[in-house]
């Protein structure tokens, strides 16, 4: 901790001297010069399969990250009893491992796991989100379940604004940001922290003080909370503009135990990180050459789980990783051709160490054991697109090449050879693009990647053995979309159709040893509509549906002719929006999602009926009533107004209704 947070003061030390001496030393930037860096509603991405979210869409409604991303059409968030547990994000019927997560250009999905953790940064400091269903965004390896890419907070003007919440189940937050555009630089500071307790209502299986009854209860041992502080600074000096930023992070989540709801559990995960860039743009004069990027990524993260239910044995486990990237690329311009050649590399190491009652853990390979490991990725290729602006149609071309090397190998334990893998992978993408003031259509085809992860490839020798042979999950994926956007309305519609190979499962032994497989084809087809009409300048409607339809060809009887778990298989929504005066303004929102399937088998869907309605299946109402005056904002949220029951993402019930209310002052 004390060595993170010594980190975060160097930061701040590099940053403050550099708004010094680009105020000294520079002209005054142009307002195009100072938006070089800013990605926001890129023209190169406009499309039917792209969409941006900005500051003021979520910034006084949203408890967190899934709150903002599930209002996106074709997005699915399900997500394990309430703020700061786990969360799976489905893009058009993905997997979360899937999914690209970028903060300000830094990929951060797990290389040990895969995954990433939407918790990890507060809507306050969020300045926009753009979001790829099926494409890269700019250049890369071509992902199979899109891309989300964040943008933190970097306005162009001064700002200071203070906001804060309270909620149901003991949710509570604070915030303060504070925004200075000098004469040729702009630094933003803020500050976050972010609590619930997350005791909702839940049906323990097993009382425990009367193990032969269920009983409902409030569930113990849930809570979360988060400290977050940032510093972001962009400068310009003569040709030269240069952004960085620091993030700092410590939380604490605790670990319900969901049988018995113990009043003795005490188990938790506590994590503290720092993620710090670089970022440099080279105006460079030439005419053929627009400008030359390099960026520079850093992320060290410390995880402490405390294994304390009350049990004879407390375990604990201390995971160490660090994740470092940086990447070069020249924009060239050849007329109405862009040029983007592009060099990235990524290291991520991961290290585990495990006591049991103060003892360390003995690698016998029964039980779990602690590894190092380690991934280096070398990718390359070229982006080009083009645009003849008077034609209003455009198209581009996207090719990467990746070399990876992964290693792994048990601690403490000399005698066991290191075990490695060396994969090289390939990904291309093609669209074209016709857009004018009323007509928009989009055609797209891509050949995406997933790698396995280093947990998959290796295990850890314990209840996972690993797989070395895998394979990369490989999608092909063609989209078509067409759109008419007027004054009063607008009307989008994409289909799109994927066959994923080499599918990645955990299968496990009936001595419950587990290892990943490729075991199975998917093909699967969808369907997004959209509507919104404006009735008057204070009434709208916008109508949403997401139809998807799958199938698996597997080998293996259990995985053979069954529909992708995990994603909702039918999704409509309706929200209407009314401004009662320029103050008062309502959101309501009624969704319906069905046919659910929680595991690969299907052995637990959605039309297994419990009681008197489905697991799975939910129609959620929420209520958004929102004020604003002058530098005032509030905001009340009511969220499942009508307390349906569903099951969450791990097949338990989901919390029930929920209020919020947040009060935000701006400008002061």
């Amino acid at each position: 901790m004390l060595f993170r947070l010594s980190t975060v003061v160097i930061g701040c030390s590099l940053i403050l001297p550099l708004s010094v001496w680009a105020d000294e030393s520079a002209p005054l930037p142009t307002k195009s010069e100072v938006e070089v860096i800013e990605v926001v509603g890129d023209n190169n991405y406009q499309s039917l399969n792209y969409q941006v979210l900005h500051r003021d869409d979520f910034v006084n409604t949203s408890q967190t990250l899934s709150d903002v991303l599930k209002s996106i059409n074709g997005i699915q968030i399900r997500q394990i009893s309430g703020v700061g547990n786990p969360a799976s994000v489905s893009i058009r019927g993905s997997t979360s491992k899937q999914v690209q997560l970028y903060i300000d250009g830094q990929l951060v999905n797990d290389s040990q796991f895969g995954g990433f953790d939407l918790n990890q940064i507060p809507t306050e400091q969020i300045q926009s989100i753009e979001v790829s269903k099926n494409q890269a965004l700019g250049t890369g390896a071509t992902p199979i379940g899109g891309v989300i890419r964040i943008n933190t907070y970097n306005p162009k003007e001064n700002t200071l604004r203070l906001s804060a919440g309270v909620g149901s189940f003991g949710f509570g937050e604070l915030n303060l940001i504070n925004n200075h555009v000098f004469e040729h630089n702009n630094l933003s500071l803020g500050a976050s922290r972010i609590q619930s307790d997350n005791d909702f209502e839940f049906l323990v299986p097993q009382d425990f003080d009367n193990p032969q009854e269920s009983a409902m209860q409030p569930l113990r041992n849930n809570g979360f909370e988060k400290n977050t502080v940032f510093i972001n600074n962009e400068a310009q000096f003569g040709q030269h503009q240069v952004r960085l930023n620091v993030q700092y992070s410590d939380q604490q989540k605790a670990i319900a135990n969901y049988q018995n709801n113990s009043p003795n559990n005490r188990t938790r995960l506590e994590s503290d990180t720092i993620r710090y860039g670089y970022q440099h743009n080279w105006q460079s004069g030439i005419d053929w050459m627009e400008q030359l990027e390099f960026e520079f990524y850093r992320q060290d993260k410390s995880e402490q789980f405390f294994d304390e239910s009350g049990g004879p044995l407390d375990r604990y486990s201390d995971y160490d990783s660090d994740k470092q990237s940086f990447s070069i690329k020249p924009y060239l311009t050849l007329q109405t051709l862009k040029v983007t050649p592009f060099i990235e590399y990524n290291r991520q190491r991961f290290n585990s160490k495990t006591t049991i009652n103060g003892e360390p853990n003995q690698c016998n390979g029964i039980g779990a054991c602690d590894v190092a490991a380690e991934q280096k990725q070398l990718t390359y290729g070229s982006r080009f697109d083009w645009q003849p602006e008077p034609l209003g149609v455009s198209s581009y071309l996207l090719f990467s090449k990746q070399d990876e090397k992964n290693s792994n190998a048990p601690v403490d334990r000399p005698n066991v050879s290191v075990r490695k893998s060396d994969k090289n992978y390939s990904t291309r993408e093609l669209g074209f693009n016709y857009k004018d003031n009323v007509f928009n259509a989009q055609i797209s085809y891509s050949d995406g990647v997933r790698t396995p992860t280093m947990f998959e490839l290796f295990g850890d020798r314990g209840l996972f053995k690993g797989n070395d042979d895998l394979l990369p999950e490989e999608a092909k994926t063609v989209s078509f979309g067409v759109g008419v956007k007027t004054s009063d309305y607008s009307v989008s519609t994409s289909v799109y159709h994927r066959l994923l190979d080499n599918s990645i499962v955990a299968i496990f032994s009936s001595a419950g040893i587990g290892r990943y497989s490729n075991v199975s084809s998917v093909e699967l087809m969808g369907l997004e509509l959209q509507g919104q009409y404006q009735f008057t300048p204070d009434l709208s409607l916008v109508l949403q549906a997401n139809v998807i339809s799958s199938n698996t060809d597997s080998q293996f009887v259990s995985f053979d002719d069954k529909k992708l778990p995990g994603v909702y298989h039918q999704q409509y929504s309706a929200a209407v929006q009314y401004r009662f005066n320029p103050s008062w303004s309502i959101n309501v929102k009624t969704s319906s999602d069905r046919e659910l399937y929680f595991n690969r088998a299907n052995l637990f869907q959605s039309n297994n009926n419990i009681g008197n309605g489905n697991p799975a299946n939910r129609v959620l109402t929420d209520i958004y009533l929102n004020w604003k005056h002058s530098v005032f904002n509030a905001s009340l949220s009511f969220n499942n107004v009508f307390d349906e029951d569903y099951q969450d993402l791990a097949n338990r019930p989901a919390q029930g209704s929920s209020i919020q209310l947040k009060i935000s002052i701006e400008d002061l």
